[in-house]
């Protein structure tokens, strides 16, 4: 039995004062060990693997929206040297904005404000 045994007996060795720190597993095996560690690095393989698949989708569709940019710019550009008029069939999201609060507003609507966002 190792456990809480001195390293080395010898003042002039590097461990002396260290001890031994082993405690016995019973049943265990040293394939259980190495199944685990096998088993963590395929996940990690695994979650990295989906992260660079998800970070090549995200690549290739802004490259998308950059390439449809400039070619609409182009084509833009064309229409103006011919002198007609360019109509976009890109469409913007529009978004509904809310009114900033001003300074002279009653306790009142702030305190509604605030607890509807608590």
């Amino acid at each position: 039995n190792l456990n809480n045994t001195p390293i080395s007996m010898h003042k002039r060795n590097v461990h002396y004062g260290d001890l031994w720190n082993l405690k016995y597993l019973k049943k265990f095996q040293w394939a259980h060990l190495t199944e685990k560690v096998a088993y963590e690095r395929r996940v990690r393989e695994q979650k990295l693997r989906v992260e660079m698949m998800q970070a090549r989708k995200e690549n290739a569709a802004y490259q998308e929206l950059v390439e449809t940019g400039k070619t609409l710019d182009k084509i833009e550009e064309r229409k103006r040297k011919r002198g007609e008029t360019f109509v976009s069939t890109f469409r913007e999201r529009k978004t509904k904005q809310k009114k900033p609060m001003q300074e002279g507003t009653d306790k009142s609507t702030k305190k509604a404000l605030l607890g509807s966002l608590m």
